[in-house]
């Protein structure tokens, strides 16, 4: 064979597999692509297209009204009755209910919480409305007690605000994935955390103290924020720890695909499938969401169940990483100890001078410069 057909022969780089290995690869990473855009697609279009009520709160003055209410909206409503306006517009503005109807001589007075969410809210005012017709006082005034702030008119920042943290927290752990080889398991849990942590100050700072478009005091949505970010990160730490490469996968469509989809920011946990409902105050996006709300908007009525949401979230992800650690450390100390034989030698010994003795066969049949030297 003559050196030119030598040197014009296309060479395959080392270490790299043929295409026809590789393909079956490479379309289950498109497979898993059109999965994660199409439950995304799927999950917030799908739920925005006809939101239906479910145990909606809402409050009636007049047991009378009450009653017909609850009659009329069956399930769709929860309805509260109370004995006076003002024990009504304190339910509003507790949190209690997203809409109150107040009956008067010259027609109905309808007490709404805009920071609820316009899903919410359009909702109430469409049930009492009928309501009130039905009962022969019609609505002839709305009021809203517990408006969004001017610098959120579309009352979204919330949404932007979790959807953020939340994505840069799953960013963060998967390039901290992606450094096994240059650094341990401590020292990337310890950097994901004050990764976390930072980018929630800089969200936080955004859109309070510079947009003006979340109320709250700065330092509370930034430990909301910083307790979404770490159960967010150190949740696909573990998820990733489990299921190895597929836990990618499965960590978005979790935190960054459901848990914002059914968070009540887009649409409101009241007009969701109950199963969705709950599954997103479950979650973490949706468990801050609601923390955010409560201390921008309803002095922080139902803030603590939320926070405890996050710590269980970041105290089961703790669990897990030290867990698997543990166990990988465990099986590759099996792996490693030398176990003896009948001579008194290990088997790793053994098995060591074997591999020396083939390789100094293998040197000397192809000439291996290394042992040419005598």
């Amino acid at each position: 064979m003559s050196n030119e057909s030598i040197t014009n022969r296309p060479l395959r780089p080392s270490g790299r597999p043929p295409l026809r290995r590789a393909l079956p690869v490479l379309v289950v990473q498109v497979l898993v692509a059109m999965a994660v855009a199409g439950a995304f697609a799927g999950l917030y279009i799908g739920l925005q297209q006809a939101p239906t009520p479910h145990h909606l709160p809402v409050a009636v003055v007049g047991s009378e009204l009450a009653d017909a209410a609850s009659a009329a909206l069956g399930g769709s409503a929860d309805v509260h009755a109370v004995d006076s306006a003002a024990a009504a517009r304190a339910l509003v503005r507790s949190h209690d209910v997203v809409a109150a109807l107040v009956p008067g001589a010259d027609g109905s007075t309808l007490a709404v919480a805009g920071a609820d969410g316009r899903s919410a809210t359009g909702a109430a005012t469409a049930m009492l409305t009928r309501v009130a017709d039905a009962g022969g006082v019609p609505v002839t005034r709305t009021q809203d007690i517990v408006p969004l702030v001017a610098a959120d008119g579309q009352g979204i920042a919330g949404f932007y605000l979790v959807f953020g943290t939340t994505l840069a927290a799953f960013v963060l752990a998967q390039i901290m994935n992606s450094l096994g080889a240059l650094a341990g398991l401590r020292v990337r849990v310890v950097v994901t955390v004050i990764g976390s942590i930072a980018a929630a100050v800089v969200v936080a700072v955004i859109a309070g103290p510079v947009d003006g478009a979340v109320p709250a005091a700065t330092g509370v949505v930034i430990g909301v924020l910083a307790l979404l970010a770490v159960a967010v990160s150190l949740s696909t730490l573990a998820v990733t720890a489990l299921l190895g490469p597929i836990g990618v996968v499965v960590s978005t469509l979790v935190f960054t695909t459901l848990g914002n989809a059914t968070s009540g920011a887009t649409v409101s946990t009241h007009l969701l499938p109950p199963l969705l409902s709950a599954v997103g105050g479950a979650l973490p996006p949706g468990a801050a969401f609601g923390a955010v709300t409560a201390a921008s908007y309803f002095d922080g009525a139902g803030t603590a169940r939320a926070l405890l949401t996050l710590g269980l979230w970041i105290v089961g992800a703790t669990i897990v990483v030290s867990a698997t650690a543990a166990r990988r450390r465990r099986r590759e100390l099996t792996l490693t100890t030398p176990a003896r034989t009948a001579d008194g030698r290990s088997r790793s010994t053994r098995s060591t001078a074997a591999r020396a003795e083939a390789s100094d066969r293998a040197a000397v049949a192809v000439g291996d410069p290394q042992d040419s030297r005598s």
